[in-house]
């Protein structure tokens, strides 16, 4: 009542077949020939002009939709740069979800501009997230709210591809920059807006956060299984929305080259939340239940979990017979008849760890691994960051910021043999490259000169 995000902690099967997914269109029901009705969740992703469909459950063929050429645009010759180079982004996210989708469309090569107001991004007081959440974007300072921020938002939008954002159900019809604004200044837009629960239902225009929906999404209960909820420090549901949406975007580009025509493209944390769980939540009668953690819970079974070993921990997963076999004779256990069904903290497990406590981590990994037996360190953060597997495989990377000095981050997420990607800029500071932008987007050195004394741009 007092506009304070806030959710119950509840069970991913209530909230799956509950109102709020069923108001969101999230929820959908088809026959199987011999499970009966299956409900399972429905596309994360609305796209206006193109929409996703699930036509069919895996044993029967469904046709593919087909959208017709609507006199696309004729090939051309691609920029130089990473897959998405010479795709421009305005992009108006902040926190996690909105901000790193822009993130992830910059390290593809796109250039992406960040967007905030004078009281900034509210994730900037995180530091090192912050940094890593908004990599490779250029900064606008940008007050939408006066007319004059409201009107040169629209000439910018003239030469973008994309428009990202993530206000609440609303905002941007007050703002005077919601989808139908935007495609009355260039057909060819493609608008991505982020919300908490949707766009339909009692609840559409409630604020919402990722530890909300992992708390009614069920993520939290299931974790902490029989014992208190418990919070995945990760922010699960807002990486997996800036995913999505990332994704997203590149489909409906993909789209508009066939078409020639932008589109609106809609998402929410609580997609994401149905979307990162669908193997917990397909439902049909007769179906196994989910399994579910607990405290210091160390994994789901005796061969699918973390060890301790004399100088840190391992994990190990073994899911054939063979494996199974492998890991007793490397570590002179008594696996037994049924070793794949032995329970997480049961017998089997007692013998793993007591063998395990006695070998030295690098030791034991090797020795599992040439036993063809999955298996890897459990690194901490600053590890992971430092470690040399990762820097050789172009995970991570050093890199400077002007102001803040060296980092260390993630470097990428694919790598492409003809256009290689990556970040080719630092996180911004708010409103860095102001004047840079709007000169870049064909903004007059005078007009320019005056907005910043209005104060509309800074």
């Amino acid at each position: 009542a007092n506009d304070v995000p806030c959710a119950p902690v509840g069970s991913r099967e209530a909230w799956f077949a509950g109102a709020a997914v069923a108001e969101g269109g999230l929820r959908l029901v088809l026959p199987h020939p011999e499970l009966g009705e299956v409900a399972m969740p429905a596309p994360p992703v609305k796209f206006g002009a193109t929409p996703a469909s699930v036509r069919a459950l895996p044993q029967v063929v469904g046709e593919a939709p087909a959208w017709p050429a609507k006199g696309a645009d004729p090939a051309r010759a691609a920029p130089a740069g990473g897959p998405l180079a010479g795709v421009r982004v305005l992009n108006l996210g902040t926190v996690i979800a909105g901000a790193y989708a822009g993130t992830i469309l910059a390290q593809l090569g796109a250039d992406v501009i960040k967007i905030e107001p004078r009281e900034a991004d509210m994730f900037r007081s995180d530091g090192s997230q912050f940094l890593a959440y908004n990599r490779g974007t250029r900064g606008l300072g940008l007050d939408l709210k006066r007319p004059e921020g409201r009107d040169l938002l629209l000439d910018l939008v003239r030469g973008a591809d994309v428009v990202i954002d993530n206000y609440r159900l609303g905002v941007r019809g007050r703002l005077g920059i919601d989808y139908a604004a935007l495609k009355a200044v260039n057909p060819r837009i493609v608008s991505c807006s982020i919300n908490a629960y949707g766009e339909t239902g009692a609840r559409a225009a409630l604020p919402g956060f990722d530890p909300l929906l992992q708390a009614e999404g069920g993520m939290m209960a299931a974790q902490g299984g029989d014992g208190d909820p418990i919070l995945h420090t990760i922010a699960v549901n807002d990486i997996a929305t800036a995913a999505t949406v990332a994704s997203a975007v590149v489909a409906a580009l993909n789209a508009r080259e066939r078409t020639g025509e932008g589109q609106e493209v809609l998402t929410s944390l609580m997609a994401q939340s149905l979307l990162f769980q669908s193997g917990e939540l397909v439902t049909y009668d007769g179906r196994p239940p989910n399994d579910l953690g607990g405290v210091d819970c160390l994994g789901v079974s005796a061969l699918h979990r973390y060890y301790a070993c004399t100088d840190g921990w391992i994990g190990l997963v073994a899911e054939t017979a063979d494996a199974a076999q492998a890991v007793g004779r490397v570590l002179g256990v008594e696996i037994g008849e049924a070793p794949l069904a032995e329970p997480r903290d049961g017998a089997l497990a007692e013998r793993i760890a007591a063998a395990l406590a006695e070998w030295i981590r690098a030791e034991a990994l090797a020795a599992l691994r040439s036993a063809g037996v999955a298996a890897a360190p459990v690194l901490r953060g600053g590890e992971a960051l430092d470690d040399d597997f990762l820097a050789q495989n172009g995970f991570v990377e050093g890199w400077a910021h002007p102001r803040l000095g060296p980092m260390v981050t993630a470097k990428g997420y694919a790598e492409f043999s003809r256009t290689p990607g990556g970040f080719r800029r630092p996180t911004p500071d708010l409103g860095q490259h102001s004047a840079e932008v709007l000169a870049d987007y064909g903004i007059a050195p005078d007009r320019i000169a005056a907005l910043m004394a209005a104060g509309a741009v800074f």
